[in-house]
């Protein structure tokens, strides 16, 4: 008896291994069912519709990298088309379409090279291909005209017994994993054996894998079949590099020497140039000025200017360096920016009138701080960057470029592509509690800046030329309880302390320095965000605020040193108190 126990023992074991080895559970039955590949491959979004044409033409899958595009290609006679949106999304952005003029262009660190549909021109050059086509309202690029500007590699597979075409694009500019399948395989839909099954894999079959895991990895084949094999099945692995040609050294920077000190200078009228003086008898450290002058005032890409000679040439008396500032802060701004925008002729306007004034009071830089894009307009406002920066690049002129700090409501500002386009990727690492909806908090918390310092960089790519905007301003918070209150603000329960309302104002400094002191109360340090807090009694409410002070100033200087950021930028000039340029001046010398 016991040596047949040792005999069943030994055949569990023997199994064990084997279903360890080849991934499969070995009491089930081999699913030997075939994948839909039309839905399987993204041409349609059930198993039973798939998608149609509302033109003439082939549908074709296209198999990128990593996956399936969600968007499929097209086959027209003999001529392959791409999506539009796939084309920005994973071969570059900077092909970009203007529904309004049926226009499709594509712009790097010099030229504009512009097509429209159903051309076979660009610009004045003749191509022996149709540049691009509209389905419907949807723009498909042609692969030729992608293929003059971005260095890529494609592969059409035409159909064939039942397998859908396919365009196969390997677009990596990294090495790549490949191996070969040493016996004929099937190739499933998921990793394991019960999965549908989506090809005959031959021996000897070239794969790039795509990601790797204990039994089963997923791979694309030269022909552009996408799935999962068993990891035992592959051999010889091997790194792959790929090499293809790019433009990146064609974008020059402007980098000043040492590091930006730069102070956003709030202006509403032409006469309030004439204070720059009274402004700065007592900063130091300072060595640029964005002076608020330029504003998106219509539809038309129009610019309102209150600039100013006199002020360019007293702040370059002072070793100051203007970088003049142009918003969409005005009322109906959202709407008049994303017309402007969306416009050729409005969008070129806009850069033309900005190099006009430019060379008419002679100032140094231009900083774009459009703070009402939508993901709708997002696309316009990128081709308008890449516009305003050409001319700025051929004028010597410095481009930096205002950005809320990385979060996901905002990654269509898309600052891995400003990090290309711009000289200076500014952030506005304030108003992490901005309104009474947010809750009582810190105007600009340490770790709300550090963290946004680190997600920029990693975006920008280059820390030189990220530069971290920081308040002179606070918020003093009010909490009155609901029986006293006249009902403004935002409710607040609170089962300890009584419900209230809690409003809120933007002060400056001194006022917060002189309300709290006035109170009689006493400033204490917050290990949470990094800065003095101070709390006092008004009436029958409870006022807080987290102070902006020499403290606060310091932790953001000594983080910009720290990550070696191309310099600070501070909101705004007047708000702070003189102390804190003494702090400011230490670190720019």
């Amino acid at each position: 008896m016991r040596k047949v126990t040792k005999k069943i023992t030994a055949l569990l074991v023997g199994v064990s291994i084997l279903a360890t080895m080849t991934g499969c559970d070995m009491f089930r039955k081999t699913n030997k069912g075939k994948a839909n590949l039309s839905w399987y491959m993204k041409l349609t979004d059930d198993e039973e519709n798939p998608y149609h044409l509302e033109g003439e033409g082939t549908l074709a899958a296209v198999a990128l990298e990593n996956g399936y595009s969600t968007e499929y290609g097209i086959v027209r006679d003999g001529q392959i088309f791409l999506n539009i949106n796939m084309v920005q999304n994973e071969i570059d952005p900077r092909f970009y379409y203007n529904k309004d003029s049926k226009m499709v262009m594509f712009t790097n660190a010099t030229t504009i090279f512009e097509t429209k549909i159903d051309s076979n021109t660009i610009g004045e050059e003749t191509v022996d291909f149709t540049t691009c086509i509209l389905d419907g309202d949807v723009c498909y690029v042609n692969i030729e005209f992608l293929k003059k500007y971005v260095d890529f590699k494609y592969k059409y597979v035409k159909e064939k017994d039942g397998m859908p075409a396919r365009i196969v694009l390997t677009y990596q500019r990294e090495a790549a994993t490949v191996m070969t399948v040493d016996s004929d395989i099937e190739m499933r839909t998921g990793g394991n054996y019960q999965n549908l099954i989506v090809a005959e894999i031959p021996e000897d079959s070239k794969v790039t894998v795509i990601e790797e895991s204990k039994n089963w990895d997923c791979v694309r084949t030269e022909d552009g079949l996408i799935g999962y094999v068993p990891t035992s099945e592959l051999e010889n692995k091997k790194t792959e590099k790929r090499s293809f040609k790019t433009d990146r050294d064609e974008y020059t920077h402007i980098q000043q020497e040492g590091q930006v000190s730069m102070a956003w200078h709030l202006l509403t009228n032409v006469d309030a140039n004439a204070g720059l003086t009274e402004k700065l008898k007592n900063t130091k450290g300072l060595n640029v000025i964005s002076p608020t002058w330029f504003i998106v005032k219509d539809g038309k890409g129009n610019l309102s200017s209150i600039a100013s000679s006199d002020y360019v040439a007293e702040a370059h008396s002072k070793g100051l360096k203007v970088w003049a500032l142009v918003s969409d802060l005005q009322k109906n701004g959202r709407k008049a920016v994303s017309k402007s925008l969306k416009s050729n002729l409005s969008r070129r306007r806009m850069v033309n009138d900005l190099m006009f004034y430019a060379e008419q009071y002679h100032f140094d830089g231009i900083n774009v701080d459009f703070e009402y894009i939508t993901e709708e307009s997002a696309a316009d406002y990128l081709q308008f960057l890449r516009e305003l920066s050409i001319k700025c690049r051929a004028q010597g002129l410095v481009l930096s470029v205002d950005n809320y700090v990385p979060e996901a409501g905002a990654t269509y500002y898309d600052m891995k592509q400003q990090g290309l386009l711009a000289d200076y990727v500014a952030i506005m690492s304030y108003d992490e509690h901005a309104t009474d909806a947010d809750g009582a908090g810190s105007v600009s918390s340490l770790g709300f800046t550090e963290n946004a310092i680190k997600e920029t960089i990693e975006l920008v790519g280059d820390a030189s030329r990220v530069i971290n905007g920081m308040p002179f301003y606070t918020t003093a918070w009010i909490e009155t309880p609901a029986n006293d209150s006249d009902g403004s603000g935002t409710y607040v329960t609170d089962s300890v302390n009584g419900d209230y309302y809690l409003t809120c104002q933007d002060i400056s400094m001194d006022t917060a320095n002189e309300l709290y002191q006035a109170a009689g109360a006493t400033p204490v340090f917050d290990d949470n965000t990094g800065q003095n807090q101070v709390s006092y009694e008004k009436g029958k409410s409870f006022v807080i605020i987290w102070l902006e002070d020499e403290t606060s100033v310091k932790s953001r200087l000594d983080l910009m040193k720290n990550y070696k950021l191309g310099g600070a930028a501070y909101w705004s000039l007047g708000q702070e108190s003189a102390n804190i340029w003494n702090v400011v001046g230490e670190y720019f010398k």
